[in-house]
């Protein structure tokens, strides 16, 4: 299956792309221009893979993502423009079905170590967006 994540374009996580919500190895100066995302986040339409009964919680060897581009557009509603202005991106990923849960909202949680790097994009500003 295609997953979709949001990661850094430089800061890495084991090898991965660092996310929004940890910004591990992102510098602060960045990273702060996300604070309050994961508060927006602590909801029904967000809920955490150890809130989603389909996800069944999260390894540390796995990572996040969505089944569809348009639903990480909705679930990062409101924070395209802070997310690229810390330099964070859209990556697409082909991740074997058996190595993935896709649980409400269209949240992906996947086995980082057999995702394979399938795109990379900036993201499309949101206003310019509605006129394509």
């Amino acid at each position: 299956m295609i997953v979709w994540r949001v990661g850094h374009s430089k800061a890495l996580d084991d090898g991965v792309p660092s996310g929004p919500y940890t910004c591990k190895n992102v510098d602060e100066k960045s990273s702060v221009r996300l604070w309050g995302m994961a508060g927006d986040h602590s909801n029904s339409t967000h809920p955490s893979p150890y809130a989603d009964p389909l996800l069944r919680g999260i390894a540390s060897y796995e990572r996040c993502g969505f089944n569809s581009r348009e639903a990480l557009n909705t679930w990062f509603d409101g924070w395209i423009e802070a997310l690229d202005s810390a330099g964070f991106e859209v990556w697409s990923y082909e991740v074997p079905d058996w190595a993935a849960r896709v649980g409400r909202h269209g949240q992906v949680v996947f086995d980082g170590r057999e995702a394979v790097e399938q795109s990379r994009h900036t993201f499309t500003p949101e206003q310019a967006a509605l006129f394509n």
